[in-house]
């Protein structure tokens, strides 16, 4: 029934065979031209796994001032400069930045401001301090205590800046301001970088480096917006003087270093790859007609993005990429036709016997591509409309048109048919081959059992080595070389975001200890806590107990000359200030950055502890207790994302296994033929894990849809050589398949050597996977149909 009315169809074709070019010849340069009008974008969201905790934890990096923060790591190279030089070209670096990508840059704090807000904190005492705190401080009120902190306040008196700080001493004789500075010292300790202010600048312990931190307005998975931002920032660099080098820390590096490393792989290998292409079928088939199998799926794939454009809208750069070199494939179809009708004087019969495997073997490969719909991640639900719409045409063309552009070959004798001829006629597959197979099937069955999948995403990145150098020696500079987790509060409510952040921060502190836990709630508790905490300050700071101070400052005050009134400011100071704007006071300290960060919904804030699964195990357990909060965390993200690809790529390779099973039956209504057309795909996968497992290679995101792609190429392989075996006719199909395994081996060996290692492993599972598919196809499927089938097969020259 399909063989009778394809063939119909070819012979409508034929007749029409001149429409059909004019139309073709028309149609192309249309959908050339319509490219210009094509939108796509450049972000990584659309290759990223629809998934709760990855959607929050890329939510939180993109709306959070911590991931869009890019970092100038500034380094003094020149013995014969010093902080000085450095520091002026901070600041003229900062003034050069463009304020659209950079609108908020800053070089440090200056001491002034820092001691001004030290101050304003101070006086916020009575509402932030605890009730431990307290007990504290009547500890100290005691003779020993006072005796010793009046003679080190007398020492520091005596020194050159002693008179800088008398009036300090008589507003905080006890040291108060210890506890504030120890608050804000932990708040610091979150980003793990050891850090100095020097005249109102960050720079480093040993005074030869500089940081600057300035707030981007593009987010890190924009890739283009990156590209622009990073250009920017290069060039402002180039002014620096030789004396000084710069390092760049940010997200976005990351971004433009993997889209420009697997840009200029993929441009080096499809040159190679085309030319060496180019260069085979030149010497073997040896006829410029042949250049038509390479433009058809060119043709179908600028077809096909006009056509996925007006169905999807925008498309993403890096699914037209991968679609583009996928639907390359499609140039076995063509090869197949070539070989079967070509030096025939009447081609059409071979071609309508063609029809029926080219047919199914794409519809094997569209079948793969459509359980590609059942994936979460957007950007493959693309790539299966690109590459489905590709290989429609591709066929259609390959099988109604190409024969018609091949007039001028027939009945010619060419170097080719007689290559075709001799592998035809020769016995490549015998029984010491079918066993040999056997045998190494079951070992490497064995060993595909143990290959392992790829946890750590990171382990695929194509940062350049550069970046990563760069990294190194700015945290062994500046310390923070582990990224800490995050507990994020989002809050309609202001109020009710530091309450919550509050009772955290309580829980937190039972489980994982004060140490190692970093939150704001220290030095901005919420307004019922601010409340007792004054109470409880009046009622601590009663008369008797003021009185009994005076008296000691007053006794051991007299030793060091010290007037009675002295410290008269301390005690004018210890009544409770009302009125204060707390919100105001923490933003103008520059606390809301890190911690409080106004959204459209409301407010977030963020807490930091270590990245491990000790720890995070703990604050899970405390995060559940609490809505709208969350954990935010690099390990875990990387695990997660791992986990969750891996769980896509799973179902949809069993979904694909069954529909090339499906398919397969449907191609030929026969249980043992299926079976032997299983062979190669069977064949491709077992040999490719067991040789993973062996060579320890692990499966990642990236190789396992190229093995999605070899069940595919080897499943064609597995119809065309039964479907060859059952027939008497000649069409080529070991020659065909030869060359086209040989081409497809060519693209996929350059990609090896390519140097993004996402890359690379798509290259060693094409190659491995294609060379057991061949190995099987042309040396055992032969030979299992003669066992099973005891067919002759009678070959047409």
């Amino acid at each position: 029934m399909f063989e009778k009315y394809a063939g119909l169809f070819y012979d409508f074709t034929a007749r029409k065979n001149r429409l059909i070019l004019s139309l073709l010849i028309f149609i192309i340069p249309v959908s050339l031209a319509a490219l210009y009008f094509v939108e796509y974008e450049s972000t990584m969201d659309n290759i990223l796994p629809q998934n709760e905790i990855l959607g929050r934890s890329m939510e939180f990096f993109r709306s959070s001032n911590i991931a869009s923060r890019v970092i100038v790591s500034m380094e003094l190279t020149s013995s014969e400069k010093d902080l000085t030089d450095l520091l002026r070209e901070a600041d003229l670096l900062s003034a050069s930045l463009d304020k659209n990508l950079f609108p908020d840059v800053t070089v440090g704090i200056a001491e002034s401001s820092l001691a001004k807000n030290i101050a304003v904190m101070f006086e916020d005492l009575p509402e932030i301090i605890s009730a431990d705190e307290l007990s504290e401080i009547d500890s100290w009120i005691n003779q020993e205590h006072i005796s010793r902190k009046l003679h080190d306040a007398y020492l520091q008196l005596l020194k050159p800046q002693g008179m800088l700080l008398g009036s300090m001493l008589r507003s905080d004789p006890l040291g108060l301001r210890l506890f504030v500075l120890e608050k804000l010292k932990s708040l610091s300790a979150s980003t793990g970088y050891e850090v100095e202010i020097k005249d109102g600048h960050f720079v480093s312990r040993d005074r030869r480096h500089a940081m600057l931190i300035a707030k981007s307005s593009v987010a890190v998975t924009d890739s283009a917006g990156s590209q622009k931002l990073l250009g920017s920032l290069k060039q402002s660099l180039q002014r620096l003087p030789d004396y000084i080098s710069a390092d760049i820390i940010s997200g976005h590096a990351h971004t433009v270093s993997n889209e420009k490393l697997i840009k200029k792989d993929i441009v080096l290998i499809s040159i190679i790859a085309a030319a060496a292409m180019l260069l085979l079928y030149g010497l073997v088939i040896r006829d410029v007609s042949a250049v038509t199998i390479f433009m058809i799926p060119v043709a179908a794939i600028v077809f096909s993005i006009n056509l996925s454009y007006l169905l999807l809208g925008k498309l993403s750069y890096w699914v037209i990429g991968l679609s583009s070199t996928i639907a390359g494939i499609a140039t076995d179809y063509g090869t197949h036709v070539y070989f079967a009708a070509r030096g025939k004087e009447d081609p059409a019969p071979y071609v309508k016997h063609i029809i029926k495997p080219v047919s199914f073997g794409a519809l094997t490969t569209i079948a793969i591509f459509i359980a590609f719909f059942f994936s979460g991640i957007k950007g493959y639900h693309q790539l299966a409309v690109v590459t489905i719409i590709s290989v429609i045409l591709s066929t259609i063309i390959s099988l109604f048109v190409l024969p018609h552009l091949m007039l001028n070959a027939r009945g010619k004798a060419s170097f080719a048919n007689r290559l075709a001829e001799k592998l035809e006629n020769r016995n490549l597959s015998g029984g010491l081959t079918v066993l040999l197979w056997f045998f190494l099937t079951l070992v490497l069955l064995y060993f595909s059992l143990h290959v392992e999948f790829e946890k750590d995403i990171k382990n695929i990145d194509g940062t350049e080595k550069e970046i990563i150098n760069a990294e190194k020696r700015f945290h062994n500079t500046w310390g923070g070389g582990k990224t800490p987790a995050v507990l994020v509060i989002n809050s309609k409510d202001y109020e009710n975001a530091l309450e919550t952040n509050e009772k955290i921060y309580k829980d937190a502190v039972q489980a994982i200890g004060t140490e190692n836990f970093t939150s704001m709630a220290v030095l901005l508790p919420s307004e019922i806590t601010r409340k007792e905490n004054s109470e409880r300050w009046t009622k601590f700071w009663s008369a008797e107990r003021k009185q009994k101070l005076k008296k000691l400052l007053a006794g051991e005050g007299i030793k060091y000359g010290f007037s009675d009134n002295a410290f008269d400011p301390f005690f004018a100071n210890l009544k409770v200030k009302t009125g204060r704007n707390f919100k105001k006071e923490a933003a103008d300290f520059g606390l809301t950055e890190r911690f409080v960060q106004k959204t459209n919904d409301g407010y977030r804030m963020v807490s930091f502890f270590p990245d491990t699964e000790g720890y995070m195990d703990s604050m899970n357990e405390i995060s559940r207790q609490y809505p709208n909060t969350y954990l935010v965390s690099a390990t875990v993200l990387s695990s997660t994302l791992s986990k969750v690809v891996s769980s896509d790529l799973k179902l949809m390779t069993w979904i694909s296994a069954i529909s090339v099973i499906i398919m397969t039956y449907l191609c030929f209504f026969n249980i043992r033929e299926t079976l032997i057309a299983l062979v190669p795909p069977l064949t491709s996968i077992i040999w490719l894990f067991g040789i993973m497992a062996l060579s320890g290679l692990s499966i990642n995101a990236a190789n396992m849809i190229a093995g999605v792609l070899v069940i595919g190429l080897n499943s064609d392989y597995g119809i065309f050589m039964t479907f060859r075996n059952s027939s008497e006719m000649n069409t080529g199909t070991i020659m065909a398949i030869t060359l086209c395994t040989v081409t497809t081996l060519i693209g996929a060996g350059v990609l090896i050597f390519a140097k993004h290692p996402a890359l690379s492993s798509v290259g060693i599972t094409m190659v491995i996977g294609l060379a057991a598919g061949f190995f099987s196809s042309v040396m055992v499927v032969p030979k299992l149909c003669e066992f099973t089938l005891k067919s002759k097969k009678v070959k047409a020259v």
